[in-house]
């Protein structure tokens, strides 16, 4: 069977099927002194755009993560002896082969850094520090997929009254290679503690940039979206310094992963052995990068024919991650004083599905990526989903017979249910929760057969002009001014950040004329489309088909 996209393009696909996308640039040209910051073991200038932002940018958050620091946990950054100047973008870290086309970026193994992006009067607000929004990057956990987007867009639409941080963390087998021995030491999930690393480096610096380390919201889209999640659940909701650093969380198009043993993860281990000719953990951690990195490629799950889309992710642990996400989920294991927003797009399957001409051919590409799934499982699955159309309303594409189903299949299992059935479970708990379904229809995306695709809200967050550009589909450009989905970006925007300025509550400074966003109540949740954004219920054939997901929770690893 034939994927409908190459693991390449798939890559591309969960970035909106184009190049990773550095943001469009802003002029940084100033006629001003260039802003100045003193973190203690470093200091950076910064440059001050046209546009009133001061942006630092490639700054360090941890110690380069090589040599023998090579799959371990981050350390705190080196000290700096002389004035770095922070005007361009760190080195983005190494993904899984075969990675995305991207001719613009430089990428590392040393590349755990963070920029910030802040309103040149931050540090004169008198009325104290600002809130934060600290972005974490999708991907899959095999690649960072969002690089480099500039946070211009969402402080110009507060009027200045918002940082915005963003920065890069560990994937692939740098960040969650698994086996006993790394076990042992306390290493594995280290892409996890990266994360961790970030929010604790945001806490302790950010007022030094103007912002208030008291009000940081997390956010995300993809797997950045479920790493928002994980770390709700980290340590099974134990108080911890870091679970004290952030106040709120906004997943996007969340994306749940399989969380695995180590012992189910450990193939990647034996593989990487045989490929690199290394007989221990010890010498995978000399082998000159080029060496390592030519072998870390995709491989399928035991038992599969073809490599998952994601096939690395987080292990249970028994610290950070002591059990699968819906196992701490129903034992109401996770921090319960978090506001949060969860979401998904209409149809997150479609840039991710095969040409599926057979039912074989659906468990194939299902299996792929859940292997765990049983027969009766797939059974049922392909019942519950036999009414999923095999056309699609104004797409020109012509699909094959159950490309829709495989999509929609996906889509569900590790993307829209979990969204909704954490939403549940979260405000079960009395965690407010606002839910959301992306119902933005862009033309060009419904032509070719994406409907309404994962991560398509991304830009609506950061503004057309900031979050992407449009190598794939040059014209889905509807998020532009004069475009058709023009209007929705103000309201979004306005949406996302008065969560982060008003303690979670995305009402309080929402868009003139914009309905209120209630908080999600027996599967109520907020249809965004563009001049018809509603407050609906869950539909029964969604319930039924997600209670069923649900019940594979064991099967699926989730």
């Amino acid at each position: 069977m034939l994927p409908r996209l190459s693991y390449i393009v798939l890559l591309c696909a969960s970035s909106f099927r184009g190049i990773i996308a550095a943001a469009k640039p802003v002029d940084s040209c100033s006629s001003t002194t260039a802003p100045r910051v003193n973190l203690g073991y470093a200091k950076y200038e910064g440059v001050a755009l046209f546009n009133g932002v001061n942006q630092f940018l490639g700054m360090r958050y941890a110690a380069p993560p090589t040599g023998s620091r090579r799959f371990r946990l981050p350390d705190r950054p080196l000290n700096e002896t002389y004035l770095v100047q922070a005007h361009k973008h760190g080195a983005v870290c190494y993904g899984v082969n075969p990675s995305v086309p991207t001719p613009d970026l430089e990428f590392s193994e040393d590349c755990l850094f963070i920029d910030v992006y802040a309103p040149k009067n931050a540090t004169s607000n008198k009325d104290g520090g600002l809130p934060v929004m600290l972005w974490i990057q999708g991907g899959g956990f095999v690649q960072n997929i969002n690089a480099n987007y500039n946070g211009s867009g969402l402080i110009e639409a507060t009027q200045g009254n918002m940082i915005v941080a963003t920065f890069n963390y560990r994937v692939g087998p740098y960040g969650f290679l698994a086996n006993h021995e790394l076990e042992e030491e306390g290493n594995l999930n280290v892409g996890l503690h990266d994360q961790m690393a970030a929010i604790e480096w945001i806490h302790e610096h950010i007022s030094k940039f103007g912002g208030d380390p008291s009000k940081v919201t997390l956010f995300g889209t993809s797997v950045g979206g479920g790493s928002v999640l994980l770390q709700l659940l980290a340590y099974g909701g134990k108080s911890t310094n870091s679970s004290k650093q952030w106040s709120a969380g906004i997943a996007e198009s969340m994306y749940l992963p399989s969380v695995y043993t180590v012992d189910e993860m450990q193939f990647h281990y034996e593989h990487l052995l045989t490929a690199t000719n290394c007989s221990d953990l010890e010498c995978l951690r000399q082998l000159p990068i080029e060496q390592f990195q030519a072998k870390n490629v995709a491989i399928p799950f035991p038992g599969q024919h073809e490599p998952a889309l994601f096939g690395y992710g987080p292990t249970i642990d028994g610290s950070f991650l002591p059990d699968r996400p819906s196992t701490l989920l129903r034992q109401g294991r996770f921090a319960k004083d978090k506001s949060m927003i969860l979401g998904s797009s209409n149809t997150e399957g479609t840039v991710f599905a095969p040409q599926a001409n057979t039912t074989e051919d659906v468990n194939q590409f299902l299996t792929a990526q859940l292997p765990g799934l049983s027969e009766t499982a797939l059974n049922r699955l392909n019942q519950l989903y036999s009414d999923i159309p095999a056309t699609y309303p104004n797409a020109s594409i012509t699909q094959a017979p159950l490309y829709y189903r495989a999509a929609v299949m996906f889509g569900d299992s590790s993307f829209l249910c979990p969204a909704f059935q954490f939403a549940a479970g979260l405000q079960h708990a009395g965690v407010p929760v606002y839910l959301y379904l992306d119902r933005i229809f862009d033309p060009v995306e419904v032509q070719a057969g994406y409907i309404v695709p994962h991560t398509f809200d991304t830009q609506a967050v950061w503004g057309p002009s900031y979050s992407i550009n449009y190598a794939a589909l040059p014209g889905a450009r509807s998020y532009e001014p004069g475009q058709s989905n023009a209007a929705i970006v103000p309201v979004v925007q306005a949406f996302w950040t008065s969560f982060a300025r008003s303690s979670g509550n995305p009402n309080i400074l929402r868009a003139n004329g914009t309905l209120f966003w209630k908080e999600s109540m027996g599967g109520s949740f907020l249809s965004i489309e563009t001049n018809n954004t509603r407050m609906e219920q869950t539909s029964n054939s969604l319930s039924e088909k997600c209670a069923y997901w649900a019940d594979l929770a064991a099967e699926t690893r989730q």
